[in-house]
């Protein structure tokens, strides 16, 4: 027999309110069980273009600014100074 999401909601709709939380909590382990090899296989160019950005950024160090630089500098620009 095939279940289906209606399967489901029907079961969840006569599942007692305080049990829920459990359900949910088995549905969120299921799927961390089912992706969680999935879930940390970085693509190929994903690291390339890491490694692309991390040389550029040991040759080139001058063209990065802080974080309190880049706030200061788009509050001159809200600001018109």
């Amino acid at each position: 027999m095939e279940i289906t999401i209606k399967d489901i909601e029907s079961n969840l709709e006569t599942l007692p309110k305080e049990f829920l939380y459990e359900v949910n909590d088995f549905i969120d382990f299921l799927k961390y069980k089912y992706f969680k090899e999935k879930q940390y296989e970085v693509p190929e160019w994903q690291k390339d273009e890491v490694r692309k950005r991390v040389k550029y950024s040991q040759t080139y160090p001058e063209s990065f600014v802080s974080e309190s630089e880049m706030d200061d500098y788009l509050n001159d620009l809200e600001s018109g100074d």
